[in-house]
C-alpha cells in the first residue's frame, strides 16, 4: 500500500509539473498577446497623431497663396511694385532701368503663369518670360517683338 501511495504521489507530482508548465505556456501566451495588444494600440495611435498632423499640414498648404508668396505684389509710395521692384518712373524719382526691367520681367513671368496654370491661351501675342530682357512677340508675325526693357538711352 506503500508502494501504491509512493506512486500515486509520484503520478500527482508528474501531474502537477505538467499542470504547471501548461500554465506556465498559457501565462507566456497571454502576455505575449497582451504585448502585442500593446504594440497595436501604440501603433493606432501614433498613426492618428500621423493623421492628425497630415490633416493640419494639409490645411496649412491648402490656405497657402503660392502667387502671394512668389509674386509680392504691393506699392512704394506712388510707384507699383513687385516682390519689391518698382514699376516705372516719375519725375523728380529717379528708378534704375534694371530695376523697372526686373519688375517688368516679373509681371510677364506673373501674367504667362497664370495663363499656363488656367490654360489660357492669347489669341494674338505669345509672352517670352525671360527675366529682365522679357518679350512679347505677335502670334502672325514672330519676328516682329516687342521688348520689355531698356538701358535708358533712347529715352
Amino acid at each position: 500500500e506503500k508502494e501504491a501511495l509512493s506512486e500515486e504521489a509520484a503520478r500527482l507530482r508528474l501531474l502537477r509539473k505538467e499542470q504547471e508548465a501548461q500554465e506556465e505556456a498559457r501565462h507566456a501566451k497571454l502576455n505575449q498577446l497582451e504585448l502585442e495588444r500593446q504594440e497595436h494600440a501604440d501603433n493606432r495611435m501614433r498613426t492618428g497623431q500621423l493623421v492628425e498632423y497630415c490633416e493640419r499640414q494639409l490645411a496649412r498648404l491648402q490656405a497657402t497663396d503660392v502667387y502671394q508668396d512668389v509674386f509680392q505684389i504691393s506699392h512704394n509710395g506712388l510707384f507699383g511694385t513687385i516682390n519689391a521692384l518698382r514699376l516705372g518712373r516719375l519725375p523728380g524719382v529717379s528708378v534704375e532701368w534694371a530695376e523697372i526691367n526686373a519688375a517688368l520681367g516679373q509681371v510677364v513671368l506673373l501674367i504667362d503663369t497664370l495663363a499656363r496654370v488656367h490654360k489660357f491661351h492669347f489669341s494674338t501675342h505669345i509672352l517670352q518670360p525671360m527675366g529682365s530682357f522679357s518679350k512679347v512677340s505677335r502670334l502672325d508675325e514672330p519676328r516682329t517683338l516687342y521688348e520689355l526693357h531698356s538701358s535708358g538711352s533712347a529715352v
